[in-house]
């Protein structure tokens, strides 16, 4: 099913990369996952976003939110193939001109998905969260391409959102190891 093709689309589009990197988090990892590349591979790209959109399909929210940065292509995508408003979240409110947190039209508020590539604490989905439900969106749920599994479920659970993956960074990494030994 979706979940196969979505890890054999991330790796054939190289984003899962080895090295020492900075998460967002704060930490370190010798381990990156790059969704951005994506962008660059259009057929995988529509693998990832279509599996997206049949998830939010299934979570009868209004509006699709995307977090700044990594979460607003995927939020755009997802909202035009549903044909579903669509804003997003600042990581902070803008310093000039409208000085608004969140972009987009709220006016039909509602109930709204979170969406972000990649989920490792959980804090960028949470300041989103915290944003929308000052503004009156209703957030149930959140949706990453990828979950590190370092506590981000925990994290949104502990504010009653349900963190949905289409794949886990283990999952990943397993996949890289098999396809490495031939099998």
């Amino acid at each position: 099913m979706g979940r196969r093709r979505v890890i054999e689309a991330l790796l054939k589009a190289g984003c899962l990369m080895h090295g020492t990197f900075k998460l967002s988090s704060g930490g370190v990892s010798s381990v990156y996952v790059d969704v951005r590349r994506l962008y660059s591979h259009p057929q995988e790209l529509r693998i990832v976003v279509g599996e997206m959109a049949e998830v939010v399909r299934g979570l009868g929210c209004e509006l699709v939110v995307g977090v700044e940065t990594g979460g607003i292509p995927l939020a755009a995508l997802v909202a035009y193939l549903l044909e579903k408003p669509m804003v997003y979240v600042r990581k902070k409110p803008k310093e000039h001109g409208t000085q608004r947190m969140i972009e987009g039209d709220l006016r039909g508020g509602g109930r709204g998905v979170v969406v972000d590539d990649v989920a490792t604490t959980g804090s960028s989905i949470l300041r989103a969260v915290r944003a929308l439900e000052e503004a009156g969106v209703e957030v149930r749920d959140a949706l990453v391409v990828v979950d590190r599994g370092e506590g981000a479920r925990r994290a949104l659970e502990s504010v009653g959102v349900k963190l949905h993956a289409l794949t886990t960074l283990s999952e990943l990494l397993e996949a890289e190891r098999e396809a490495r030994l031939g099998g």
